[in-house]
């Protein structure tokens, strides 16, 4: 009787019951998360930006005040 040899792929997907990740699907995580850490960061710098104008930060003052 012969045994079938399993490729590790096939073994680690029926240990965890899902499939492997394909070398697109693993391209396409990683072009969402750059995306989205590009936005992220985008949104800090406009933040910063938009509170460092002096007109921004002297109606915060008189909000405070």
């Amino acid at each position: 009787m012969q045994r079938s040899i399993k490729p590790a792929s096939q073994i680690s997907r029926t240990i965890t019951g899902e499939p492997s990740l394909t070398r697109w699907g693993f391209a396409v995580h990683t072009a969402m998360a750059l995306v989205a850490i590009v936005l992220l960061t985008l949104t800090f710098a406009a933040l910063e930006i938009s509170l460092s104008d002096d007109q921004t930060l002297s109606a915060l003052e008189a909000t405070v005040d």
